[in-house]
């Protein structure tokens, strides 16, 4: 994803991998709503429509039957152009976004080992190994990319910090035939723990989710058999596997960085935050790192902005890692925990009382925009300025439908005709002429004033007048109800976007 990104600045980057091509194992599973506008954005999105599968709730089981359902969205809701919790796979993603990387003449150094890393003067010395053979690679800015035991992040001695669950948990992609929902994801709840099957792309396809129980733990050899033998005393009904493609077990890690770079080292992924899968959320953070880093990266490199810029990424991106890590700790207790609270918790509150409360239309809402990542914003961030209405600066751009001489078209259609890193977009202030610093980084959209256009920024939180600045990654920078070019030109000049 970083080297997608960069691709779209035309930066020149090096991958330095030691498999021999993207993982064959699936891995991770779920693509939140904010990661398909990135794909979006990149123009991948349709490739994953075509080749994932789209759920839009939960559905939750105790003693074999059906106690509850909970839809994420309401399907009137156009709070993203993906109202919905899409399953494609790692290995898909991986695949998808090196295809484009080739479509677009770059490559990736395959069977590649990094042996050590010196720093010399301004440069980073990698020495690696590459198909046997010693190569050697000099660079000026390193991202760690590689993963939880991060050979980078080694060589920094940035603390990683955290600990390891003494769970087993296991995962497995297999073929489910039981009188259960296809479409949603299935929670199966017991007094002990939670079992989870997502629905995956073709017939009576899943992927299962679960904790094995205390005898497994210091057990490393673990065959399916096993393991599917839990997973129908979980279920609690008449349920019949085949066809398992792959399976793991594995203990989880919750640990993160000290710092998100240092000196010009940045973390991203595993290699900088490390978490349970509850909720999701892992690889998604992980995109959403390299979608943050690269623009700052690309115009640092190519001169346009000051250095300071980079130290953004830990200010903005560190705070997302806290807040996760204690969110999945959270949800990981309550699919684990065996005593009397958590049973209580399992059994009876979340198959009653969770669907009842996700009826509201509000409910369904903030959940999906908790649930998806839409929610995570910037608002402290040293590049937030402004408010208007309901919406502040650091906030993601609110998704909606503008018309254009009488066309609907999506507001991230318009914004990403820009040809320039940052978009200015006023809405019903006067026709303005005002000089930019570092100009040729904007491109200035008057949105049309119509009365389908008011009734839209209306419904997204706008104010009935605004003027936004939007940054690379469709976050906002600056925001204001009227103009004042001052303002606009003085938060460009305090806010590293240019070169001084």
């Amino acid at each position: 994803m970083l080297a997608n990104q960069l691709t779209r600045f035309n930066v020149d980057y090096l991958i330095v991998d030691q498999k021999s091509g993207p993982t064959e194992q699936s891995r991770a599973l779920v693509v939140q709503a904010r990661s398909m506008e990135i794909y979006e954005q990149l123009g991948l999105s349709a490739d994953i429509i075509a080749d994932g599968q789209a759920s839009n709730g939960i559905c939750f089981y105790k003693n074999g039957k059906q106690k509850g359902i909970v839809t994420l969205i309401n399907p009137g809701e156009k709070t993203s152009p993906f109202p919905y919790i899409m399953m494609y796979e790692q290995s898909k993603n991986e695949t998808l976004l090196y295809q484009n990387l080739l479509e677009h003449n770059k490559q990736v150094e395959w069977n590649t080992t990094i042996l050590s890393i010196e720093k010399e003067n301004e440069l980073y010395a990698l020495k690696c190994k590459k198909n046997d053979n010693p190569v050697s690679y000099q660079c000026k800015y390193l991202i760690a990319c590689d993963g939880t035991k991060s050979i980078v992040r080694d060589f920094s001695q940035v603390a990683f910090e955290g600990g390891t669950y003494l769970n087993v948990f296991y995962v497995a992609d297999t073929h489910v035939k039981a009188g259960f929902n296809e479409e949603k994801l299935s929670l199966f709840l017991s007094k002990h723990r939670v079992t989870m099957l997502f629905p995956m792309k073709g017939s009576y396809h899943f992927r299962a989710l679960g904790i094995l129980p205390k005898e497994y733990y210091n057990r490393t050899e673990i065959s399916f058999e096993e393991i599917l033998e839990k997973v129908k005393n979980e279920m609690e009904m008449e349920v019949n596997f085949y066809d398992t493609d792959w399976h793991s077990t594995y203990k989880l890690h919750h640990k993160k960085v000290e710092r998100f770079s240092i000196d010009n080292i940045f973390f991203a992924g595993d290699a900088a935050h490390v978490h349970s899968p509850a909720g999701g959320q892992g690889m998604n953070t992980g995109l959403q790192d390299a979608y943050n880093l690269a623009w700052k990266l690309a115009l640092v490199i190519k001169g346009k902005a000051a250095p300071g810029l980079l130290e953004t990424y830990h200010e903005e991106r560190n705070p997302v890692a806290t807040g996760l890590l204690k969110t999945t700790d959270r949800l990981f207790a309550a699919m684990i925990k065996d005593n009397l609270w958590f049973s209580l918790l399992r059994m009876y509150l979340v198959p009653f009382f969770v669907p009842f409360i996700s009826k509201s239309r509000f409910v369904q809402k903030n959940l999906f925009l908790l649930v998806s990542q839409i929610k995570i914003a910037y608002l402290s961030s040293s590049l937030s300025k402004g408010k208007a209405g309901k919406i502040q600066a650091g906030m993601r751009f609110p998704y909606f439908t503008v018309t254009i001489q009488n066309n609907p078209v999506s507001i991230y259609q318009m914004i990403n005709r820009s040809l320039t890193p940052f978009t200015i977009l006023l809405f019903n202030v006067p026709d303005t002429n005002f000089s930019l610093p570092g100009k040729d980084l904007f491109t200035v959209f008057n949105l049309e004033k119509n009365p389908e256009n008011e009734k839209s920024v209306k419904n997204a939180g706008f104010t009935g007048s605004f003027v936004v600045v939007i940054r690379p990654d469709n976050y906002i920078g600056y925001i204001a109800s009227t103009f004042e070019a001052n303002e606009i030109n003085d938060f460009i000049n305090n806010s590293y976007l240019i070169k001084s």
